[in-house]
């Protein structure tokens, strides 16, 4: 029996005790939250600044900690950044950022870590061009969705240069 509920606490986040499958004679479950409880420690981790392995500063002198294996497990861009580079064996690494917004690569990483990004009419374009600086494939979409609720004839031409320089 695939998925069975044998034990369920409501809608409260609390989880639920599915037996996702019947392994020989023994029982699998399957914890839908662990991820989400993984990512959330992590978070406030990197809130703390506790065993953060990056350090991004911004031109504005805004700095933003990191965990480079959640980076590079979220984003291609930040993949190739570490994997072939002296970046990756140091303990810590600086990098002084100059084509990203300090908001916005403050939302992204926030993104990376919460899977939730706020976009609006003020943070669209800057959002869009560093979600596809970063190759955030999923907030590069949510950007996309804003600028077409917000088209009509006054900002046409603006929104279709947009488009073209993000593809």
């Amino acid at each position: 029996m695939d998925a069975l509920q044998i034990c369920s606490w409501g809608n409260d986040l609390k989880p639920v005790l599915k037996i996702n499958k019947i392994c020989a004679s023994n029982l699998c479950f399957i914890d839908n939250l662990h991820s989400v409880r993984i990512l959330e420690g992590l978070q406030s981790q990197r809130k703390n600044e506790d065993l953060c392995d990056i350090r991004f500063e911004t031109d504005d002198g805004t700095i933003v900690f990191a965990h480079k294996c959640v980076l590079m497990a979220a984003s291609p861009y930040f993949s190739a950044m570490y994997s072939n580079f002296d970046e990756s064996n140091k303990d810590l690494v600086d990098i002084l950022v100059k084509k990203l917004d300090s908001t916005a690569l403050q939302l992204l990483v926030d993104y990376i870590y919460t899977g939730e990004i706020i976009v609006t009419k003020e943070n669209v374009q800057v959002l869009l061009q560093s979600a596809n600086i970063l190759q955030l494939d999923f907030v590069s979409a949510a950007c996309t969705k804003v600028l077409q609720k917000q088209l009509d004839a006054s900002n046409f031409l603006g929104i279709r240069a947009l488009a073209d320089l993000h593809n």
